[in-house]
């Protein structure tokens, strides 16, 4: 597990970056924070897959307001944004 203590925002970008590549099996040169999620093949179980991802490697526990608000993430960055207020929160 990472610790969030020092984690710097720009760090999380690119976990989320990667975990997005991975889940959507691209090449992660062909993402960038304003490609939509939908571009990048992303659903809803693939998401919680990542949040999943996100919650072992930062030690976070997302809430079920906190889910909705990734589920209606419309593109990488925004899913970044989310991510990264409670990785840095926690």
């Amino acid at each position: 597990m990472l610790t969030p203590l020092g984690v710097a925002r720009e760090q999380i970008d690119r976990f989320v970056l990667e975990a997005v590549a991975d889940a959507a099996a691209v090449d992660v040169t062909l993402l960038r924070q304003s490609t939509p999620l939908l571009d990048a093949q992303m659903d809803s179980l693939t998401l919680v897959a990542i949040v999943t991802r996100v919650e072992a490697a930062y030690g976070a526990t997302f809430d079920p307001d906190e889910l909705a608000e990734i589920l209606r993430a419309r593109s990488v960055g925004e899913l970044a944004v989310i991510v990264a207020r409670k990785v840095l929160a926690t």
